[in-house]
Parts: structure tokens; sequence; C-alpha cells
């Protein structure tokens, strides 16, 4: 058999060739496995850590900076690579091109990615890609430093003064409650608390803050619930109104096993169901009153 040569560098061709007019690199040249584009841009939050390629922003895994690089290389910049059942393909971030800003934030880093054949790993084909780094605020991090966005108002209320000591300590339950979620999930923070008459208004982030604090109050308390919503404006990119929720919270004054005394006759607070209390007065007469009865009508908490 006569000898070939690669059309492309003029080398001798072997049997194991691709290309019957080419070499193997020639023809990875011609040819490559995959094509990345030669830069790209990511954005993330400075505050937080999540990132972001449009509108929607990832939470990391971790806040350390390497690992949040690697999965926005994994997420952004080898996404349909990855997606390729027929290749492998591993990436190396070359630590000699990062580029720092003048607050020593990475601006921007090259990746070297490696993609071979699982049939065939002798072919393999490599590019460097250029990852650029926008840091800049998320929506929900601008919000957290103007201090005042809101989405939802939770009103916590009781009958008189007396019961002001009562509302403090449930604010303390509150408030490491919802750092606990904060800490979890940036979404959900109290914007700010404004003292009413009767109570405290809680100015929420979310809806679901607000739900997930009904929720936890319920598991100890027992109050009655309201919730109203206020049209607010339009969406008009989604075709719909938007809503300002706002849900009140009024805390019964007693207890079980409290006395009270309605039309100058005792009576004992046998037990407290999700929205009724069964009363029992001295000769074991049971009398059920709805919540709202305790704060429509006068009646006097036997101290």
């Amino acid at each position: 058999m006569p000898n070939r040569f690669c059309a492309i560098c003029g080398i001798d061709l072997d049997e194991d060739s691709p290309h019957f007019g080419m070499c193997l690199k020639c023809y990875l040249e011609e040819n490559p496995l995959f094509e990345l584009p030669a830069s790209s841009s990511v954005n993330v939050c400075i505050d937080c850590g999540n990132y972001s390629k449009k509108d929607a922003w990832i939470t990391p895994t971790s806040d350390d900076m390497y690992s949040i690089l690697h999965e926005i290389i994994q997420k952004f910049v080898v996404k349909s690579q990855l997606k390729n059942e027929q290749l492998e393909i591993t990436f190396e971030i070359n630590n000699e091109t990062v580029e720092y800003s003048s607050t020593d934030l990475i601006k921007s880093v090259e990746v070297l990615v490696i993609g071979r054949l699982k049939s065939s790993k002798n072919i393999s084909y490599q590019q460097t890609t250029k990852l650029n780094l926008n840091h800049l605020l998320c929506k929900n991090c601008s919000n957290l430093r103007g201090g005042t966005y809101f989405i939802s108002i939770l009103q916590l209320r009781v009958k008189n003064e007396n019961q002001f000591e009562f509302i403090e300590e449930i604010l303390v339950e509150i408030d490491n409650y919802t750092k606990a979620l904060f800490n979890k999930d940036h979404r959900h923070y109290i914007s700010k608390i404004e003292e009413q008459k009767y109570g405290l208004d809680l100015y929420l982030s979310t809806n679901e803050l607000m739900n997930y604090i009904i929720k936890f109050l319920r598991v100890k308390y027992h109050f009655l619930l309201k919730r109203t919503k206020k049209l607010v404006g339009r969406d008009n990119q989604k075709g719909k109104n938007l809503y300002r929720l706002k849900a009140s919270i009024k805390f019964l004054p007693v207890a079980n096993n409290d006395i009270i005394i309605i039309d100058a006759q005792e009576y004992i607070v046998e037990n407290i169901t999700r929205n009724k209390i069964i009363l029992k007065d001295k000769n074991n007469n049971k009398l059920e009153k709805n919540y709202s009865y305790i704060f429509t009508e006068n009646f006097v908490k036997k101290l």
C-alpha cells in the first residue's frame, strides 16, 4: 500500500488516522469534539455569593469562591457539553490567569476544557475559554441594604396594654426563627417593625415568610387570624395583578384553666381548640365560644 500523507500538515498517516486524508491532530482541528465561545460573563452578588446569567439567581452550595467558580463553569460554561453522552468532559482553572479587581474580587479567569470520546479515549480535544465575573448586588441583597422593601405585612395584636410584654416575648421568638430561615434562604427577612396601639406591624420580604411565621406560631399559641389583600399594581409582562398580602393575628388573652366572668357568672377555660374556647361553669355545664367572642364582648379575667 502506498504511503498516505495528511493533506494539512503532510505527516505520514497510519491505520489509526480518523480520516482518509488527515491525521488525528488536523482532523480534530477541522472537526472539534465541541466548540466554546471565546469568553462568557456571569454575575456574582458581592453580598450573598449567588450567581446568575440572566434574571434567575442561583444559591451556591458553598461560600468558598473557588467552589462557586466550579459551579458556574459546570452550569454555564460546559453545561451543553456535559449533556453529550459520547463525551467525557473535564476542566481546569488556570490560576496564573486570574485577574483581580481593586477590591480583590476575582474579575476573570481562563478555563481549560478537555473532552474525550468515551468510545475511544485517545481521541480528545481541548479549548481555553475566558470567564468574566461581574460583581454586583442581586435584587434581594439590594432590597436588604435599602431596608424598606416588603411584600407582605404581619400584624401582631393583643386585646389590651397589659399584654405588651407578651408581644415582646413573641417578637424575640419570631426574630430568632426568621434569622434561621434567612441563613438558609436570604430572600426571607423582616424589613422593618412599626409599633401600633395594640401591638406591632412586621413588614416582610416574602409572602412565604408570612406563612412560615403563622405556621410557627400556631404550634404554641392560640389566636384569631384574618387575611386580606390589597391591589398595588399590575405585572404587564406576566399579565396579572399584583397584590400586597396582610395577615392580622390577635392573640387570645386567656389560656387553659383561666377563670373568666361572663354576665356575673364564673367559667373556667377547660380547653382551647383551633377556633373555639370550651368553658365550664361551677355546675359542669359547658359553653362554647368562638375566638371572635373574646374580642367583641366584655368579660373579666379573674386573677
